[in-house]
């Protein structure tokens, strides 16, 4: 029997507030497990099971007939589906009242839950989790421990952001598989047989790591997992960008770098950039024009000037500038990088009171 293991999906999230790609990211996030349903009905899969946070707020109407038109899009692989925390279900939401198509299971009462598919001779033992739950991981192992084996493949299904209790609760209840979702990255416990999938796209930078599915397969004779694989499904990366400055680089050849490694990378991808080096004291790096072509969430400038000592004790003979600069030039030690960075900063701040200092003669 084969199976997808999917979770944290969080349709409709409002990843990049505020950004021009905003509403790029929610279609991204849509298109993922557009792909996601194309590679079950690909690779002839069984089961799909989707371990909560479906969606990143209560979803409306609208939003359940377009994701029920989807998985009716897949009638032969049967559809298990959980809520997490993050789809926000309250007693009013639509879902609880909402019509899925044949091939798609969930169970809104708040109690454990089982799912029995005697073709595939597998029985998918799930429970929801909302806001304010008091039952979980607990109740759902004490119905897998009081139910008998009638299935030789047996799979827990639950939103549980703790492995500690997760393996404390379902590592010793006999399950092929247990699917867990409530974690940001995807994770392997016992070998394999408990997995967190992670989200199947990123949300932030600190959202680090590959994002996918698991595809895995239980033997039909002896309902042992015998091959579990994790496929990166997610369309977008983020990630850091460091680009080194010189006292030579002038705009025109930052944007031209700064464009040439985001191609190198994928320009759909999102960007924390970081500038540092030495840069000419009269260059003050202006990334408007690029940030209108990629992704760049956040730019950290941590470039310093580099500053022609002799020229500016020349220039300033006699005002407290340039008795700090001929007093540093008498200084013949190598000076550590905190103390160089200390002596750009001062120099930086004399030089913008510079013309109202006073005279040293």
């Amino acid at each position: 029997m084969r199976f997808i293991h999917l979770g944290d999906v969080r349709l409709g999230l409002n990843a990049e507030s505020g950004k021009r790609w905003e509403q790029d990211r929610r279609l991204e996030i849509f298109d993922t497990l557009r792909r996601t349903v194309r590679k079950a009905e690909e690779i002839s899969c069984e089961l799909m099971l989707i371990s909560g946070d479906l969606f990143s707020h209560q979803p409306v109407t609208s939003e359940l007939e377009e994701v029920n038109r989807l998985f009716l899009s897949i009638p032969g692989t049967e559809i298990v589906m959980v809520t997490g925390r993050g789809d926000m279900i309250k007693s009013s939401s639509p879902v609880r009242s909402f019509c899925w198509a044949p091939n798609v299971h969930l169970d809104l009462s708040g109690d454990p839950a089982c799912f029995r598919f005697p073709r595939l001779g597998t029985a998918v033992y799930a429970m929801s989790v909302f806001e304010h739950s008091k039952k979980g991981t607990k109740e759902l192992s004490e119905l897998i421990k009081e139910d008998g084996p009638e299935e030789l493949i047996r799979i827990g299904l639950i939103w549980e952001p703790s492995p500690e209790k997760a393996l404390e609760q379902l590592s010793d209840t006999g399950l092929s598989y247990a699917a867990l979702g409530g974690r940001d990255t995807h994770e392997e416990l016992e070998e394999g047989r408990l997995c967190y999938c992670g989200g199947l796209e990123p949300r932030s930078m600190s959202d680090g790591g590959p994002h996918g599915i698991y595809i895995g397969d239980i033997s039909s004779a002896s309902g042992r997992l015998i091959k579990l694989e994790f496929l990166p499904m997610a369309s977008v990366t983020y990630m850091p960008l460091a680009i080194n400055i010189n006292k030579s680089t002038k705009q025109e050849e930052l944007f031209s770098l700064i464009a040439s490694e985001i191609e190198k990378r994928g320009s759909r991808n999102i960007y924390r950039l970081r500038l540092y080096g030495r840069r000419d004291p009269g260059f003050e790096p202006d990334l408007h024009g690029i940030e209108e072509t990629y992704r760049i969430s956040e730019v950290v400038d941590e470039t310093e000037p580099q500053y022609d000592l002799e020229g500016i004790s020349e220039e300033h003979p006699y005002d407290l500038l340039g008795y700090y600069v001929n007093h540093l030039r008498r200084d013949k030690r190598e000076q550590s990088e905190l103390e160089l960075r200390a002596m750009h900063y001062g120099i930086d701040a004399l030089l913008r009171t510079s013309g109202s200092g006073e005279s040293m003669k």
